[in-house]
């Protein structure tokens, strides 16, 4: 494994000068009960909020370890639940220990159920980067995505983005969908309401995949590699029918910048995946929001532990280990740098085993260079 240092005080381990926490300030508390949710055998409905000690300790030592522009991703469950104090609070905290060549970008997923005037001014006062999950048109995204009693949430939803666009928020970028294999045969009317509908310039596309079989209320919804396929492929042709040079999707985007020999934006593709780590509300730390609860997958606890001794101990080391040792066949592919074995959580046997979709993104690597050339 390369190991980058950076001031004699957070072992690096991709190329980045930076690790980026996913803050996940209520745990899995929510008030959706999304079926697919990789927290939905957890327990949602209990409040917890992260401590106001936590919070500062994390904010000043995180603060203390790295310079430049500092990205602060807040996650859940849903982050709205901490209420409109809370993050109020990381606002006067980031500002205390800012030092120079210093710049705060905060980020926050939020199923945009909760939004009212209140927090859409505090996100444009303070220039949050807010990102919507949204799974498409009415049928696709209350398919999955409803609340405690069954209800659906794309209503609610919808009125929130209304009120982040009568703010002048820029929301344009905004969204995040999830890709099940029922929503797969929406892909066209998906691709229109995104474009048409809601007018939006990118999205990104979660696709469904759960190897282990832990989601009780998701049997049979995994996609497979031809079913993906298939989506990658329409998707492509959808968008290439559009001839907007300003309509930038994830996963299509992240292809072309494989092709072109540059560095994929996400971290499925780039290989950054070790350059995360999940903070949750108590203090444990994991690599990302995908692993949080699992214990072999357990960094640390910051509640007794500092950050520096956590992000540079065995267990984060090995984990980053095992995530960039490439299985040999990954080495000897052309398509190696544009997609480093694609998501730990999404490989056969663990994160040291074999992408699942690798068939896949050989196979759209190489339409999407055919149908650019005969362009």
């Amino acid at each position: 494994m390369e190991v980058f240092e950076m001031n004699n005080k957070v072992i690096l381990t991709t190329p980045l000068r930076l690790m980026t926490p996913i803050i996940k300030v209520v745990g899995d508390f929510c008030n959706l009960r999304c079926r697919y949710c990789f927290h939905s055998n957890s327990d949602q409905s209990t409040p917890h909020v992260m401590n106001d000690e936590l919070l500062e300790k994390f904010i000043k030592e995180y603060m203390e370890l790295f310079t430049g522009r500092l990205v602060f991703i807040w996650h859940g469950g849903e982050p709205l639940l901490a209420g409109l104090n809370f993050f109020k609070k990381v606002l006067g905290l980031q500002n205390r220990y800012l030092k120079n060549g210093q710049k705060i970008d905060n980020r926050i997923q939020t199923n945009a159920t909760l939004i009212n005037d209140k927090w859409a001014v505090l996100f444009k006062e303070n220039d949050f980067k807010v990102g919507i999950s949204l799974d498409g048109n009415k049928d696709s995204h209350n398919y999955f995505r409803k609340d405690s009693k069954g209800r659906g949430s794309f209503e609610l939803t919808m009125r929130g983005i209304e009120i982040l666009k009568q703010y002048d928020i820029d929301i344009q970028h905004a969204f995040l969908q999830v890709l099940t294999k029922d929503n797969l045969k929406r892909v066209k009317e998906n691709f229109d309401f995104f474009v048409n509908t809601l007018m939006v310039k990118s999205w990104g596309i979660c696709h469904y995949l759960d190897l282990e079989k832990t989601n009780r209320n998701m049997v049979n919804q995994n996609i497979t590699n031809k079913q993906f396929f298939k989506f990658l492929k329409d998707l492509i042709d959808l968008w290439l029918t559009q001839d907007k040079s300003d309509l930038a999707i994830r996963e299509i985007e992240n292809f072309l910048f494989g092709i072109k020999g540059k560095m994929a934006k996400n971290c499925s593709f780039n290989g950054t995946c070790t350059s995360f780590f999940c903070l949750e509300w108590d203090g444990r730390i994991y690599p990302c929001d995908r692993s949080s609860g699992q214990d072999n997958l357990f960094f640390g606890d910051f509640s007794k532990q500092s950050l520096l001794e956590i992000l540079n101990d065995t267990p984060r080391l090995k984990y980053a280990e095992m995530v960039n040792s490439l299985p040999s066949d990954c080495v000897a592919c052309e398509w190696q740098n544009a997609c480093h074995n694609g998501c730990p959580s999404h490989r056969i046997g663990g994160i040291g085993g074999k992408y699942y979709y690798c068939e896949t993104r050989k196979k759209i690597f190489v339409y999407l260079k055919t149908k650019i050339k005969r362009l």
